[in-house]
């Protein structure tokens, strides 16, 4: 078997259910991949808090896409588009997948809402963010160019987790070229992506957010205390603001890059599923949607299994009786790190190094494919303060190269 169609048969978007190997499927697999082929549960839909726009509660994020085919983007937009999934988040690591979602998006623009960021661009078809208020404008215009639309539904200021970083978007002119856009109809509601509480909490005080990206899962919110897990006060906090000033939140990392799906990688020592992830985050105060990174059809469908759950298959609390190790410092996989000087696909690297310490392998010989591997990194550290999850990235890299050698 490649490894594409073993990536297809494990499923559920990333890391998780990937870790258990690439031998012969496990009866859970087996069953899984029955049940994805019956997936007809009723859509759900929330809305936008400030206007009552529809929403659906699960919806398309493609930061992952560039592991699909152009055609399968096509059909899983269209097969979205006809259930009823109605919102996609167009940030992408690679934008090659970009044209193809244009293609899927045509004809059917007015059944979706697009979530496209301000201050993400794509110099050489590669994820960089910028600061730099020309080349966000023309950033933005490639978003719209390429995606055949003339606007965006949300438009959201990119990543934003340091205070230095919001001073720059609040004084360099990024804030108001956004305010500009929703005056000029390029977006319909402003917002901001981070994974900062300070810093959601300080756009938040600003009092023109209508919308903001963050990441919500249960590995992010509870702390140990006393001996049992409770949520951080500060992320509570901060759910419960957005709701009151009316601003809706849009999920990333419902699956913490995969990590929440295994037994192996959980921070609570036990798997979760798709469907309890999804449902952990939307039981969050102001949550709309969550918006899983896709890789392919099979990922689609396991998320969209949510609608058809039962309660019992919903119910995450079995998590809380789990000891929970700290996620800090844990790569998941994101890209925000890019771009590389070296050009080594960091985020990549550190997937497959993780792929085969836990038995995967074929992930050395993909690692090995790479154009740029980890012992070409130059120790410049600039990657380092990118990294929401502060990731020892330097150390990582010496260590994958001499994991395999090159």
């Amino acid at each position: 078997m490649d490894r594409r169609s073993f990536l297809k048969v494990m499923g559920a978007g990333t890391l998780g259910l990937v870790l258990s190997g690439c031998g012969l499927k496990s009866r859970r697999d087996s069953i899984m991949e029955a049940r994805v082929q019956d997936d007809d549960g009723a859509v759900a839909y929330r809305t936008l808090t400030k206007d009552g726009t529809k929403i659906s509660t699960i919806g398309i994020g493609a930061s992952a896409l560039h592991e699909s085919t152009a055609q399968e983007i096509e059909q899983m937009i269209a097969y979205a588009a006809d259930r009823g999934i109605n919102i996609i988040d167009t940030v992408m690591s690679d934008f090659g997948p970009a044209e193809a979602v244009g293609r899927g998006l045509r004809g059917r623009r007015d059944k979706f809402l697009t979530q496209m960021h301000i201050g993400a661009t794509y110099p050489d078809m590669r994820y960089t963010r910028t600061r730099d208020i020309s080349q966000v404008r023309s950033g933005f215009e490639q978003q719209l160019k390429t995606f055949g639309t003339d606007y965006s539904d949300i438009g959201l200021i990119h990543y934003v987790d340091e205070e230095a970083d919001y001073e720059a978007a609040i004084n360099n002119g990024l804030l108001d070229y956004a305010q500009q856009l929703k005056q000029d109809g390029k977006i319909r509601y402003i917002g901001f992506s981070s994974h900062s509480v300070d810093i959601s909490r300080r756009f938040l005080e600003t009092g023109l957010i209508d919308v903001f990206m963050f990441s919500i899962n249960p590995a992010y919110d509870f702390v140990s205390s006393g001996g049992q897990l409770v949520m951080d006060d500060s992320r509570k906090a901060l759910y419960a603001e957005a709701q009151k000033r009316g601003a809706s939140i849009t999920v990333m990392k419902a699956y913490g890059g995969g990590r929440l799906l295994s037994d192996a990688s959980s921070p609570f020592g036990k798997a979760m599923t798709p469907t309890q992830c999804i449902q952990y985050a939307l039981d969050r105060p102001a949550v709309v949607t969550c918006l899983p990174g896709l890789r392919n059809m099979y990922d689609l469908k396991s998320a969209l299994l949510y609608y058809k759950a039962s309660r019992e298959e919903k119910d995450y609390s079995s998590i809380f009786g789990s000891d929970r190790k700290d996620m800090e410092g844990v790569c998941i996989y994101c890209g925000h790190c890019q771009p590389c000087a070296a050009n080594i696909d960091i985020a990549a690297s550190n997937k497959y190094y993780d792929l085969a310490q836990n038995g995967d392998n074929l992930a050395k010989d993909h690692y090995l494919k790479m154009s740029h591997t980890a012992s070409q990194c130059i120790q410049c550290g600039v990657c380092e303060p990118r990294c929401p999850f502060h990731v020892k990235i330097r150390e990582r890299m010496k260590q994958t190269a001499a994991f395999f050698g090159k």
